[in-house]
């Protein structure tokens, strides 16, 4: 585990020469993320993607790379560690962030300082709403989270199910959190305007001790499809309630990084089976369509001594590797050049393309819908994308 250090930030002529000799040498890049606490395995996991993405470009020669970690939890942190790595450090790019009140601090301090802040992670609407001049997001938003529902629960659910859409009952749960919340609202939104019923829409706080009272709630509402953001430890305590109460709805369809985990699919063995998630495209997608993630699994497994213990490692480095790739990361360059790039659907490693909108979005990166098959996640809709047909 990594130890965030704190630094006051000064200016930047107040670093030392030697560094700033340095700096003129290289590239320097940060990355503001949790690698402690509840969110350390997205976190390092995401860190690890970016991580392969600069050995990357920094084997390709040319003036190299240099990535500055750091780790933050909460806001506080995130904003002081932004500071520091673009006044003390000089780096010209921050990456982060997987957590949305990680990232909008390190987004603050980035604006601020007039320097580039790439989401590679969180779907949080309210990024993309308060980004400025110097924001730009590689990862789908809520709103595209929303809209694959609409267009699972439409097209494959009911056959799969034998159920029309107007006939299921729809129970709705999310965490209490900024990212969690993002993604509820925009499947629900999506879902009604398709017609769905949502019989429920229940909060919960992470890590909630009513699990086993939940359950029994929504077997007595007759609920058929469960929908659920939250992270992984949630995502697994919904469902051992749902064993415990010896029922199980026709389907359960997790929102978010914490239902693709490897550590998820452990922890619940035979439970997590069939359990569908819209996450990230993971690395069972269709080969034709994710050209790139077998490629990036086995460089995964030579550099890290095993398999992806999550699809966000291979989005955080198609992400980077893009903004990476540019031919020169100066402050001011980076995002006209980001804006002016125009790549389809299927360049990236992982099945995505690249155009961002005004506010930054990367308009070419849309989450999938993976189940758990065999022990892994397993994309199966779109058709495009899927790998396997859904059980």
């Amino acid at each position: 585990m990594r130890r965030r250090l704190a630094f006051a930030a000064l200016p930047l002529l107040a670093a030392p020469r030697a560094l700033r000799a340095q700096a003129a040498q290289e590239w320097r890049v940060g990355a503001v993320l949790p690698l402690s606490g509840a969110q350390a395995p997205l976190g390092d996991e995401a860190l690890r993607g970016l991580e392969m993405a600069v050995e990357e470009r920094n084997a390709a020669g040319g003036r190299p790379v240099r990535l500055l970690r750091a780790d933050a939890t909460e806001p506080g942190a995130a904003l002081a560690e932004a500071r520091r790595l673009i006044q003390q450090e000089r780096c010209t790019v921050l990456f982060g962030s997987v957590s949305a009140p990680v990232g909008l601090a390190a987004m603050q301090a980035a604006e601020a300082l007039e320097t580039p802040y790439v989401e590679l992670a969180s779907p949080a609407e309210v990024l993309g709403e308060r980004g400025g001049r110097f924001f730009v997001r590689s990862a789908p938003r809520a709103s595209a989270f929303g809209a694959q529902a609409r267009r699972a629960m439409t097209g494959l659910l009911p056959g799969l199910l034998s159920l029309p859409l107007d006939a299921m009952r729809v129970a709705l749960l999310h965490e209490t959190g900024v990212t969690s919340e993002s993604l509820a609202g925009a499947v629900e939104g999506a879902l009604r305007e398709a017609g769905a019923v949502i019989a429920e829409r229940l909060s919960h706080p992470p890590r909630s001790p009513e699990w086993p009272a939940l359950a029994q709630r929504l077997r007595a509402a007759g609920v058929s499809v469960v929908i659920h953001a939250a992270g992984e430890a949630d995502a697994a305590a919904l469902l051992r309630a749902l064993a415990d109460a010896a029922w199980r709805p026709r389907a359960v369809i997790g929102l978010g990084a914490g239902w693709g985990l490897a550590e998820f699919g452990r922890a619940l063995g035979a439970a997590a089976e069939a359990v569908f998630a819209l996450d990230v495209p993971p690395i069972e997608s269709s080969p034709a369509w994710a050209q790139g993630a077998r490629r990036f699994a086995e460089a995964y497994q030579r550099r890290w001594g095993g398999p992806p213990r999550s699809a966000l490692s291979l989005a955080v480095f198609a992400g980077a590797r893009v903004v990476l790739g540019l031919p020169a990361l100066e402050r001011a360059a980076v995002r006209p050049a980001l804006v002016a790039l125009d790549q389809p659907a299927g360049a990236l490693p992982n099945g995505w393309g690249w155009r961002l909108d005004e506010r930054g979005q990367n308009l070419r990166a849309a989450p999938v819908l993976l189940q758990w098959q065999a022990g892994r996640p397993v994309a199966v809709f779109p058709p495009e994308a899927a790998a396997a047909a859904p059980v």
